[in-house]
């Protein structure tokens, strides 16, 4: 998996989060509304899944491509374990959920930046001139 796969990966399970996040807080009045969360992204399994390219060649002066892993999983929303309840039945805690956005907001710019350097890289590599 490359490292661009990687921060992309990450950027779009922080985007799903925020959503999650969103959702809990406009509900944060509603009667009975259980707050939710997601699955956290496993680095070290998407690190096992990643398996080494066996290169085919169909001609001996050609080289066949390569079929790329599982791209995208599909996340699961599950409700959070309640430890604090409202008397009209609502869990969210307002403080955590916002808590939560703004650790989702710099986990987000960390992976965005974690991208921009590696693309920069590339283009110091390949004698691309600089883009800030």
């Amino acid at each position: 998996m490359t490292l661009f796969k990687m921060a992309r990966q990450k950027m779009s399970w922080l985007g799903q989060r925020q959503t999650v996040l969103a959702q809990n807080i406009a509900n944060s009045n509603t009667p009975n509304y259980r707050s939710k969360e997601l699955q956290a992204l496993d680095f070290d399994s998407a690190l096992r899944e990643h398996r080494p390219v066996q290169m085919q060649a169909t001609n001996k002066l050609h080289l066949s491509g390569t079929v790329a892993p599982k791209e995208h999983r599909e996340e699961k929303v599950r409700l959070k374990d309640v430890y604090e309840v409202n008397p009209d039945g609502n869990s969210v805690i307002m403080e955590e959920q916002l808590m939560k956005v703004s650790e989702t907001q710099m986990q987000y710019q960390l992976a965005a930046g974690v991208y921009q350097k590696n693309l920069k890289m590339f283009r110091l590599a390949l004698g691309s001139p600089s883009q800030n």
